[in-house]
């Protein structure tokens, strides 16, 4: 967790951790998760992931790279 200034805000660094069930591939991303809460209620959260990292566990980072500078 990282300390910051504003009370509502929480920032985590996180490690998801799993399996992708098609290949049987375990995989781990690094992650931030900022959380703001308000009146003990969570109003907003954003979760930012290492995409390519994703697109690796999921055997699809070579079909991510090739589409990279591509406009539809």
């Amino acid at each position: 967790m990282h300390e910051n200034t504003d009370p509502e805000v929480i920032v985590v660094e996180q490690i998801v951790s799993g399996t992708v069930t098609t290949t049987g591939r375990p995989f781990d991303f690094p992650g931030l998760l900022v959380i703001r809460v308000r009146n003990s209620r969570i109003v907003h959260v954003r979760d930012y992931m290492d995409g390519l990292g994703v697109a690796h566990a999921m055997d699809r980072l070579t079909a991510v790279a090739a589409s990279l500078g591509k406009h539809p």
